[in-house]
């Protein structure tokens, strides 16, 4: 034994002396030493053969095989039962003695030696033959199995007290499992135990966990709907397969198949060493795929299939049920966190693979009044995606709007609400995400026009920069109504005459008109920046602070042009600064 020597037992020397002492006093009957051999004679005096005969305290046998002579140091079997004589020829008792294994293989039974336990009465312990269950011997502390022959088992053992002797017998669905360890050891064990196997799948030796229960016998699924069973141990959540392996990273834990699986069927149980599933918590890890995966076998292509085609990590959240969340707006300590749903697609139908991911930065997207994501139409919006939402060269589909998680994954992730400032590539853009409602509300970028004083696109503040020094801007209701519209206008299309339904969601019949001026110019004249019928003024001036122009006169743009501005309205628009006469009376 590792932790028990298991020798063969001897007698003890007073025990010898004993023997001598009766032995020598017999003569024609009794004990009789021939050349160093003792034997037992009867009163007819004739050998006793296969007979035990006591001599002081301790038992002796009488072998047939060697002509009655008394045996020793071997395996004595009388009857049903199996005794061993030391190499005094003494009956051992409550001892372990091992016995060279004649049968040793290399691959079905390597041991070296058979041990067997005698009991009190000198009988080796032994399983019934007629048991339906493997039968456990408490032995200084420690449980242990044998067979009919009453050897010692070892390794793998199933409920009939049978070693599992094939390579791949461990993997068997059996209810009753133990290992019993090496074949110099024996005990039974109980708790955690990592042993290495032949893993038949994988077509190697694997070295995996497993747990066994108190009366020692291997957890394992016997839920055959499900792909793992989970088992509460020192107040954390493991998951075991049908063979009682202990799962570890990605796990189908349903009993969908991984091709056809969803976010909703996926757990994560941390690293092959640890192996506790995360619960209730933030993990960052490359999503499911053939590599880190238990079900590497059947990969077919998870909710997450890009990010771990790509080695990308991510974050993801899972409830105290292990649960990961997915396609919503999820409020975790005080602050609000969105994630992907595992369904997101792009415009052609086809599958983005970052389902349940945490989503970071600048993201145009679609939440529902329920504060389900709908669709991430794009994540982690740069400078030049930002542009194209603006002008209108990237279409965005109605009820999409822009949200911000920070600019940081690692560091931060939550959602910003109220004015915040975003850095793009080097660039600072000013917006405002609403403060108010639910996680159906909460962090969307506004549009329209806020206080009177700014006008914002999916939560942008529109403002000219250093170069244009003013923009028009279009804009039909306030931040507060959710159906306002709002848009920069080229000044260009301005001047073309080219404000039409075509080009914006809203038309308006420009007129030019051209005169010279004083110094013999020709300047030109636009007006009538309004939309068709319309009695509200929905065409802005804004500057480079962003602030909507209430009156101004020969604002120059960076096109050299210059507007006139009553009262927030946009009276006329020249190329020139020396107006004729005609053009002076604006107001």
């Amino acid at each position: 034994m590792r932790k028990q020597t298991k020798v063969v037992a001897v007698a003890s020397a007073a025990a010898l002396l004993a023997i001598g002492a009766s032995m020598t006093s017999f003569a024609a009957t009794g004990w009789v030493e021939e050349d160093g051999t003792w034997y037992f004679y009867d009163k007819d005096g004739n050998r006793v053969e296969d007979e035990w005969k006591k001599s002081g305290d301790n038992w002796y046998w009488l072998d047939s095989e060697e002509g009655g002579a008394m045996a020793v140091d071997k395996l004595v079997d009388d009857d049903d039962d199996t005794y061993y004589v030391d190499s005094n020829g003494v009956m051992v008792r409550n001892t372990w003695v091992k016995v060279v294994n004649e049968d040793q293989d290399d691959e079905d039974d390597p041991a070296e030696y058979n041990y067997y336990y005698m009991q009190s009465n000198g009988k080796a312990y032994k399983a019934s033959s007629n048991t339906t269950s493997t039968r456990l011997k408490t032995i200084d502390g420690k449980r242990y199995a044998f067979d009919e022959d009453g050897k010692m088992l070892y390794g793998w053992v199933n409920g009939d007290a049978e070693r599992m002797t094939d390579e791949d017998d461990w993997a068997n669905v059996d209810a009753d499992v133990y290992y019993m360890g090496e074949w110099d050891d024996g005990a039974m064990k109980i708790g955690w135990q990592k042993i290495t196997v032949h893993d038949e799948d994988e077509d190697d030796d694997m070295d995996y966990w497993f747990y066994f229960k108190s009366n020692g016998k291997r957890f394992y699924n016997d839920a055959p709907a499900n792909n793992v069973k989970e088992k509460k141990i020192n107040g954390k959540k493991y998951g075991f397969d049908a063979r009682g392996v202990m799962v570890y990273e990605w796990m189908v834990a349903s009993g969908a198949s991984v091709s056809s699986s969803t976010a909703s069927d996926w757990k994560y149980f941390s690293d092959p060493e640890d192996g506790a599933r995360k619960t209730k918590g933030w993990f960052k890890v490359v999503g499911p795929n053939e590599d880190n995966t238990f079900n590497s076998e059947t990969y077919g292509g998870s909710f997450a299939w890009k990010d771990s085609d790509d080695e990308e990590e991510r974050w993801y959240y899972a409830d105290g049920d292990g649960n990961l969340a997915e396609g919503e707006i999820k409020k975790i300590k005080g602050k609000y966190y969105g994630f992907r749903p595992d369904d997101d697609r792009d415009s052609t139908g086809v599958l983005r693979g970052k389902g349940a991911a945490m989503l970071s930065g600048l993201v145009m997207m679609q939440v529902d009044s329920e504060g389900k994501i709908v669709d991430v139409l794009d994540d982690d919006v740069d400078a030049d995606e930002l542009d194209d939402f603006l002008d209108g060269t990237t279409a965005v589909p109605s009820g999409y709007s822009l949200y911000y998680f920070g600019n940081d994954a690692d560091s931060d992730g939550s959602m910003k609400t109220g004015s915040t400032t975003v850095n793009l590539d080097g660039d600072s853009y000013s917006f405002y995400f609403s403060k108010t409602g639910g996680a159906e509300g909460k962090g969307k970028g506004v549009t329209g026009i806020d206080d009177e004083k700014y006008i914002y696109q999916y939560g942008c503040k529109l403002k000219a920069d250093s170069d244009e020094k003013y923009i028009v801007v279009y804009a039909d209701g306030d931040t507060g109504s959710g159906t306002a519209n709002a848009y920069e206008v080229d000044s260009a299309d301005i001047r073309n005459n080219n404000v039409t339904s075509a080009e914006y969601d809203n038309a308006c019949t420009l007129t030019t008109t051209t005169r010279v001026n004083k110094d013999n110019e020709t300047v030109k004249r636009i007006t009538g920046l309004a939309p068709t019928g319309s009695a509200a003024n929905t065409y802005f001036l804004v500057n480079t602070s962003g602030s909507i122009v209430k009156n101004k006169t020969a604002a120059r743009d960076g096109d050299d042009w210059y507007f006139y501005v009553d009262d927030k309205e946009i009276r006329m628009y020249t190329n020139n600064k020396t107006l004729p006469d005609e053009f002076k009376n604006w107001k």
